[in-house]
């Protein structure tokens, strides 16, 4: 059970860090099947939705920053 954990663990900080420089590359097609990947993730381990809400926030203040 540990190394599902810390596999899944290790697997959703890869996808969020992947994401955040796609969205950051401007590369929107490739961040959103990233979020699709981290939403699957998020539905066979709940514990990763901490991830999904994230990588939306993270969408949410990048474009405010280049909105200003």
């Amino acid at each position: 059970m540990i190394e599902q954990f810390d596999v899944g663990n290790t697997l959703e900080r890869g996808l969020l860090r992947l994401y955040k420089q796609a969205v950051a590359e401007r590369h929107m097609e490739v961040a959103e099947q990233l979020l699709c990947a981290l939403e699957q993730l998020a539905k066979s381990d709940p514990a990763g939705e901490h991830a999904v809400e994230a990588a939306y926030l993270w969408i949410c203040c990048d474009r405010r920053h280049l909105d200003a």
